[in-house]
């Protein structure tokens, strides 16, 4: 009974609770000078819906790092490095209650190259094309956000394509985690600026498949790779 009674109080409350937040959006300043409350109150249901809205992100950056070891695979003879270059991608960040926090989907791809290098500064010797591709899902956690901009926290885990354009070889799924942080700056309502800096790891395991790229590694498993991006925010 008391559970029912609950419910049917939750679902009288809920219209009740949009209308009262419909009204607050609407209401204008009748005079700015002596209106300072209804200014912040207004700006603090903004920030609140800016905050918690539905956000798409296509966002372009550049990616460095990342060194496949002879000793790790069946590539080459010699360590082989991923030559820094841009990436693009898109996220989707989904509210999670009414703090801020966001559900993020995130998909990135960088089309490189890898080669050897002779020492600093020294020429560098391409072996291969190499396109590396990171499909993650995980968490963004806002902090000190105000209505000027609102820094964040991101984590993520999910596959990571590791594909060398080589006769022979196979793209390799791998597991993958990363994260990061950055800032969101709103330019409207409805749109806003996206500056991150995020690093990635990805496990390089072993594998019984003789046409695979990593194959028979024993110690230094992992591939790292480093990432700063800007990307438009769509939020609605």
């Amino acid at each position: 009974m008391h559970r029912k009674l609950g419910l049917l109080l939750l679902i009288l409350l809920f219209p009740m609770t949009l209308l009262a937040q419909d009204d607050w959006r609407d209401r204008k300043p009748r005079d700015p000078g002596d209106n300072d409350r209804d200014r912040h109150e207004r700006e603090r249901y903004e920030s609140y819906r800016r905050d918690n809205s539905v956000e798409l992100t296509p966002f372009g950056g550049y990616t460095w790092g990342g060194t496949i070891f002879a000793r790790d695979s069946r590539l080459f003879r010699v360590d082989a490095d991923v030559a820094p270059n841009p990436n693009l991608g898109i996220s989707v960040g989904i509210p999670l209650g009414d703090n801020g926090m966001k559900l993020e989907f995130m998909a990135t791809r960088q089309m490189s190259e890898l080669e050897t290098g002779s020492g600093l500064f020294g020429p560098s010797n391409e072996l291969a094309d190499i396109d590396v591709t990171y499909i993650h899902a995980g968490l963004q956690f806002p902090f000190a956000a105000n209505r000027t901009a609102t820094p964040f926290v991101v984590v993520s885990a999910g596959l990571a394509n590791v594909d060398p354009d080589l006769a022979g070889v196979q793209a390799e799924n791998r597991f993958s985690a990363s994260a990061g942080v950055g800032v969101k700056v709103p330019l409207n309502r409805n749109l806003g600026l996206r500056l991150e800096g995020r690093g990635f790891f990805t496990a390089l395991q072993n594998n019984n498949n003789d046409n695979c790229a990593f194959c028979d590694s024993f110690e230094d498993r992992n591939f790292y790779q480093g990432q700063v991006n800007l990307g438009l925010i769509f939020s609605f």
